[in-house]
């Protein structure tokens, strides 16, 4: 299990950006509730909460609608709506004014198991945003790989996992973001609700160069 843990990481980071990594220490807050869970499909509310400006000051948070469609047994659909609420941070951690934004997101997700304790998912989304004094010709494309391995008779841990998303602008033509999770871990807390920890850090290109932040984050699932 270390191995399979160490080349996580290290695949991780091998396709991270080159950036310093320490302009913002950031704190970010998820919740996942889900109100139908059907065989083909299912419909969960999520929402975020960031803290920027080493976790004083809420710049950021949004609330989605999310349906998913299990429609083959390795592959699944999406279509989003979320609103988002954030303000803008310069460089040197000042916050502009609240801005909003409305979004469509539609996603195709593959996903593989590899004997009882692997598992590997794609989620490929595009989302089509409307952003306030921006319009609406936003559109950008993201793609996240998560590699999970399931834990038995380790306590409350249920798996440990990596991932990395790469976030590639349309409107500015630009790659200009990638997040990165080297480790995190899922505790299952009872048979309705689990608990997400991670550590992440996004790298992201400002106007002459990429910077960094670190973050760490939580995310509570609940599932009636």
């Amino acid at each position: 299990m270390k191995r399979i843990i160490v080349l996580m990481m290290m695949s991780c980071f091998l396709i991270t950006p080159p950036a310093q990594a320490e302009d913002d220490f950031q704190y970010w807050s998820r919740y996942s509730l889900k109100m139908v869970d059907t065989k083909k499909v299912d419909w969960t509310i999520f929402a975020e909460a960031r803290f920027y400006n080493d976790t004083d000051d809420l710049g950021l948070y949004y609330i989605s609608q999310r349906l998913s469609y299990d429609l083959w047994k390795h592959l699944s659909l999406g279509t989003n709506y979320t609103y988002l609420n954030y303000r803008t941070q310069s460089r040197d951690g000042t916050l502009a004014e609240d801005k909003f934004q409305h979004r469509l997101e539609l996603e195709a997700n593959p996903k593989f198991k590899w004997g009882e304790r692997l598992t590997f998912k794609n989620r490929n989304r595009v989302e089509f945003r409307w952003i306030e004094d921006k319009g609406s010709y936003n559109t950008r494309l993201r793609h996240r790989w998560t590699l999970s391995y399931a834990l038995k008779d380790k306590g409350p841990v249920k798996d440990v996992y990596a991932e990395s998303e790469f976030i590639y602008n349309i409107a500015e033509h630009a790659y200009d973001e990638n997040r990165t999770i080297p480790i995190g871990a899922t505790f299952k807390v009872n048979d309705k609700m689990s608990l997400k920890t991670f550590y992440m850090i996004q790298n992201k290109l400002g106007a002459t160069d990429w910077y960094a932040n670190q973050i760490f984050g939580t995310q509570i699932s609940l599932q009636f």
